[in-house]
Protein backbone atom coordinates (compact mmCIF):
# COMPACT_ATOMS: atom_id res chain seq x y z
CA UNK A 1 0.00 0.00 0.00
CA UNK A 2 2.83 2.48 -1.39
CA UNK A 3 2.49 5.40 -2.94
CA UNK A 4 2.25 3.67 -6.42
CA UNK A 5 -1.52 2.35 -5.43
CA UNK A 6 -2.32 6.31 -5.04
CA UNK A 7 -0.77 7.80 -7.87
CA UNK A 8 -1.58 6.29 -11.17
CA UNK A 9 -2.61 6.21 -14.24
CA UNK A 10 -6.40 7.43 -13.16
CA UNK A 11 -5.02 10.06 -10.44
CA UNK A 12 -3.04 11.93 -13.25
CA UNK A 13 -6.14 11.65 -15.48
CA UNK A 14 -7.99 13.28 -13.06
CA UNK A 15 -5.44 15.39 -12.22
CA UNK A 16 -5.46 16.63 -16.05
CA UNK A 17 -8.94 17.02 -16.12
CA UNK A 18 -9.04 19.48 -13.48
CA UNK A 19 -6.10 21.72 -14.54
CA UNK A 20 -7.25 21.59 -18.17
CA UNK A 21 -10.63 23.63 -17.10
CA UNK A 22 -9.28 25.00 -13.84
CA UNK A 23 -6.73 26.77 -15.79
CA UNK A 24 -8.19 28.43 -18.49
CA UNK A 25 -11.54 28.78 -17.05
CA UNK A 26 -9.86 31.10 -14.28
CA UNK A 27 -7.77 32.69 -17.14
CA UNK A 28 -10.91 34.19 -18.63
CA UNK A 29 -12.47 35.14 -15.57
CA UNK A 30 -9.72 36.87 -14.28
CA UNK A 31 -8.89 38.59 -17.88
CA UNK A 32 -12.69 39.98 -17.17
CA UNK A 33 -12.39 41.16 -14.13
CA UNK A 34 -8.85 42.65 -15.35
CA UNK A 35 -10.79 44.10 -18.40
CA UNK A 36 -14.33 45.65 -16.37
CA UNK A 37 -13.45 45.51 -13.13
CA UNK A 38 -16.40 44.39 -12.32
CA UNK A 39 -16.62 42.28 -8.95
CA UNK A 40 -18.59 39.30 -10.02
CA UNK A 41 -15.90 38.32 -12.24
CA UNK A 42 -13.51 38.10 -9.18
CA UNK A 43 -16.20 36.74 -7.34
CA UNK A 44 -17.16 33.86 -9.79
CA UNK A 45 -13.39 33.22 -10.21
CA UNK A 46 -13.63 32.89 -6.06
CA UNK A 47 -16.55 30.18 -6.04
CA UNK A 48 -15.51 28.43 -9.77
CA UNK A 49 -12.16 27.26 -8.45
CA UNK A 50 -12.98 25.28 -5.20
CA UNK A 51 -15.96 23.89 -6.58
CA UNK A 52 -14.67 22.61 -10.03
CA UNK A 53 -11.74 21.28 -7.76
CA UNK A 54 -14.41 19.92 -4.99
CA UNK A 55 -16.28 18.14 -7.87
CA UNK A 56 -13.68 16.49 -9.51
CA UNK A 57 -11.69 14.79 -6.37
CA UNK A 58 -15.13 13.93 -5.20
CA UNK A 59 -15.34 12.06 -8.69
CA UNK A 60 -11.83 10.79 -8.26
CA UNK A 61 -12.45 9.32 -4.77
CA UNK A 62 -15.38 7.56 -5.47
CA UNK A 63 -13.45 4.76 -7.05
CA UNK A 64 -9.84 5.70 -5.49
CA UNK A 65 -8.12 4.86 -1.57
CA UNK A 66 -10.85 5.53 0.64
CA UNK A 67 -8.20 6.18 3.80
CA UNK A 68 -6.26 9.71 4.91
CA UNK A 69 -3.03 8.66 3.57
CA UNK A 70 -4.64 8.65 -0.15
CA UNK A 71 -6.79 11.91 0.43
CA UNK A 72 -3.32 13.86 1.65
CA UNK A 73 -0.86 12.47 -1.41
CA UNK A 74 -3.83 13.77 -3.91
CA UNK A 75 -4.27 17.46 -2.06
CA UNK A 76 -0.65 17.76 -1.82
CA UNK A 77 0.42 16.15 -5.28
CA UNK A 78 -2.51 17.33 -7.35
CA UNK A 79 -1.37 21.57 -5.82
CA UNK A 80 2.32 21.13 -6.34
CA UNK A 81 1.42 20.12 -9.81
CA UNK A 82 -0.47 22.78 -10.47
CA UNK A 83 2.41 25.31 -9.00
CA UNK A 84 4.45 23.69 -11.30
CA UNK A 85 2.38 23.80 -14.49
CA UNK A 86 1.24 27.10 -13.54
CA UNK A 87 4.96 28.65 -13.39
CA UNK A 88 5.68 26.98 -16.50
CA UNK A 89 2.61 28.81 -18.32
CA UNK A 90 2.74 31.99 -16.16
CA UNK A 91 5.75 33.70 -18.40
CA UNK A 92 3.94 32.77 -21.76
CA UNK A 93 0.25 33.43 -20.90
CA UNK A 94 1.03 36.65 -18.17
CA UNK A 95 4.36 37.63 -19.80
CA UNK A 96 5.39 37.46 -16.15
CA UNK A 97 8.13 36.11 -14.22
CA UNK A 98 8.17 32.28 -12.70
CA UNK A 99 9.11 33.01 -9.95
CA UNK A 100 5.82 35.69 -9.22
CA UNK A 101 3.66 32.60 -9.10
CA UNK A 102 5.74 31.59 -5.15
CA UNK A 103 4.58 34.31 -3.12
CA UNK A 104 2.83 34.45 0.10
CA UNK A 105 -0.63 35.91 -1.39
CA UNK A 106 -0.91 33.14 -4.52
CA UNK A 107 0.35 30.22 -2.14
CA UNK A 108 -1.99 32.02 0.81
CA UNK A 109 -5.27 32.09 -1.77
CA UNK A 110 -4.86 28.02 -2.69
CA UNK A 111 -5.21 26.61 0.19
CA UNK A 112 -9.38 26.56 -0.11
CA UNK A 113 -8.43 24.45 -2.62
CA UNK A 114 -6.27 22.10 -1.05
CA UNK A 115 -8.87 21.66 1.41
CA UNK A 116 -11.73 21.20 -1.52
CA UNK A 117 -9.58 18.18 -2.61
CA UNK A 118 -9.52 16.73 1.09
CA UNK A 119 -13.33 17.71 1.43
CA UNK A 120 -13.79 15.95 -1.90
CA UNK A 121 -12.22 12.72 -0.39
CA UNK A 122 -14.33 12.92 2.60
CA UNK A 123 -17.53 13.14 0.73
CA UNK A 124 -16.86 10.59 -1.25
CA UNK A 125 -16.18 8.21 1.90
CA UNK A 126 -17.63 4.74 1.28
CA UNK A 127 -19.44 3.89 4.50
CA UNK A 128 -19.41 0.22 5.62
CA UNK A 129 -22.66 -1.71 6.68
CA UNK A 130 -22.17 -4.22 9.70
CA UNK A 131 -22.41 -7.92 9.37
CA UNK A 132 -26.18 -8.46 11.18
Amino acid sequence: MGLTTIVTKRWFGFYLLMFAVWYPTLFLLMTMFSLFGHPVFLLAGSVFSPLWILLVSYLYFKHARDDWSARFVTAIGWMVLSFLISAILVEPVYGQAWTSLFTWEVINANWVNWVAILVGGIAAHKTTTPNV
